[in-house]
């Protein structure tokens, strides 16, 4: 299953804040072993400093894999979206089969 994960987060919980700046750079510097330890595909990962939105877009069998691999400290500073997603392909081949 692929989603797409979007967090927000206040301007006092901004990462780049500097009393956040550690737990930024451990999670950050661990995010690619810390997916492929879960078995989650991290396709990509975004940033919005504007607008304090980080966007992930993931691929994974387990559910609970994605919510450990986002778990403490993303989820705990920030507002989760996560959405299953298709490709405009595979929504076209759905239709064409009914």
């Amino acid at each position: 299953m692929q989603l797409i994960a979007t967090h927000t987060h206040s301007p006092d919980h901004c990462w780049a804040r500097e009393e956040n700046e550690e737990v930024a750079k451990d999670w950050i510097a661990g995010m690619y072993d810390r997916a492929e330890d879960l078995g989650v595909d991290l396709q990509a990962a975004y940033v919005t400093p504007n607008e304090h939105a980080f966007y992930f877009v993931l691929e994974t069998e387990e559910f609970d894999a994605v919510t450990t691999f986002l778990g403490p400290s993303l989820l705990t500073d920030h507002e989760a979206h996560i959405a299953p997603v298709l490709s405009f392909e595979r929504a076209e081949e759905a239709l064409l089969e009914d």
